[in-house]
């Protein structure tokens, strides 16, 4: 093969460039350098095909830089060389595995039976590696000999300080980048489209960005002017006996208040994790025409018991038979994570509570929900399990 000339190599890429500079142009670095560098030959087998010389800077280095949600740049792998991810909790996983499974080099879950049999098949071959969520911990020496390339901190809230912190101290202790996006649930879609762009995805972030500006759209348009003194009133009982719950100020609670429901819950929020205690006494004050628990089998909660417990009699929600379990697997319906499955939540509530205002067949919602967000495709019958007594929803 023919050498051309360094000045004929300048201008190839310049001309691939463009003047304004944006990439790694020879004139920056020297022209002999970047001869040596790169080889002539490779060079013009590259220059016909570079849209742009961020393609060209990519095709030399596998990697990228782009900006995170508070403003950090980061060097990342190009999408073509993004092949192994971790996240630094549960939330962030949910984001990343409904993106795509195939780049988890592990999990932030222990997963359950149950869990596994709505997963993908595969799923239960995931190492371990912890998480930093609860005061927990990662495995460090895990990600690196995981060969983790790229890990992701996704906040439900906005991201903190100590977010950011967190982040860091995870970033300078194994050399592996740590992107911070805000997954709060009005910026929901602009996470997925932020995930997209770094795994070269965008078909599949706008798929799942637009499912949930509609569903937050058609949820808000058919609940959202009940007057207050008219929407349900609704306990949300957490914990082994029922007496644990979300005042409005939760994360937890947030997809309460989109699917119109009246949360009685009157306590200061337990900031963090969650789960404020109460008494009997105040839950038979609040007297809730709905109580949604926690199910006993997957999550420890008291379900059954409230339903059996005749101390709860005196409330309407009790009188009425409209003690309703959360479907929870493989994630919560309504927080727990606090991610995108809140989307399924929402319109379980609101057709639960308004079903003549939020008319959908909650099985058909449930699976086309699963499919497109769990990769999986569950029977009509196994998604009428998931929803217990809730299906048929109740019409008074």
């Amino acid at each position: 093969m023919t050498t051309p000339h360094p000045e004929a190599l300048s201008s190839a890429v310049e001309a691939a460039c463009g003047s304004a500079g944006r990439g790694v142009p020879a004139t920056v670095m020297g022209r002999r350098a970047f001869v040596k560098m790169m080889g002539a030959g490779m060079l013009l087998t590259l220059a016909p095909s570079l849209t742009g010389c961020q393609s060209f800077g990519e095709a030399i280095t596998g990697e990228r830089q782009i900006t995170d949600h508070v403003g950090r740049k980061l060097d990342i792998p190009t999408t073509g060389a993004l092949e192994r991810i971790y996240f630094t909790s549960a939330l962030a996983q949910v984001f990343c595995f409904t993106m795509n499974p195939e780049l988890l080099a592990g999990t932030a879950t222990q997963f359950s039976p149950e869990q596994l049999g709505f997963l993908p098949e595969g799923t239960n071959q995931l190492p371990y590696m912890g998480s930093l969520s609860g005061d927990g911990e990662i495995n460090r020496e895990m990600l690196m000999v995981e060969n983790v390339q790229l890990v992701f901190s996704i906040s439900a809230i906005g991201i903190t300080q100590a977010n950011i912190s967190e982040a860091q101290d995870l970033q300078d202790s194994t050399n592996i980048p740590v992107c911070l996006l805000d997954g709060s649930m009005d910026k929901i879609a602009e996470c997925y489209r932020m995930l997209g762009s770094i795994m070269g995805r965008e078909d599949r972030a706008a798929e799942l960005a637009s499912y949930c500006e509609d569903v937050y759209e058609r949820v808000t348009s058919a609940v959202g002017d009940i007057p207050d003194d008219k929407k349900v009133k609704l306990y949300y009982a957490e914990g082994p006996e029922g007496l644990q719950t979300e005042p409005d100020a939760s994360q937890h609670a947030l997809a309460f208040a989109l699917a119109g429901a009246d949360n009685v819950a009157a306590v200061p929020e337990n900031e963090g994790l969650g789960m404020s205690n109460v008494s009997l006494e105040q839950v038979l004050a609040w007297s809730p025409d709905v109580i949604i628990a926690w199910d006993y089998d997957n999550m420890g909660g008291a379900d059954e018991d409230i339903r059996a417990n005749k101390n709860w009699s005196e409330i309407p929600a009790w009188k009425n038979d409209r003690v309703y379990t959360m479907p929870c697997v493989p994630y919560a319906w309504l927080d727990r994570p606090p991610a995108v499955n809140r989307f399924l939540g929402v319109q379980w509530v609101a057709n639960m509570l308004y079903p003549d205002r939020y008319d959908v067949d909650m099985v058909q919602v449930a699976r086309e929900f699963y499919r497109l967000f769990y990769w999986v495709e569950p029977s009509e019958d196994e998604i009428k399990e998931l929803l217990g007594n809730s299906y048929p929803p109740y019409r008074g």
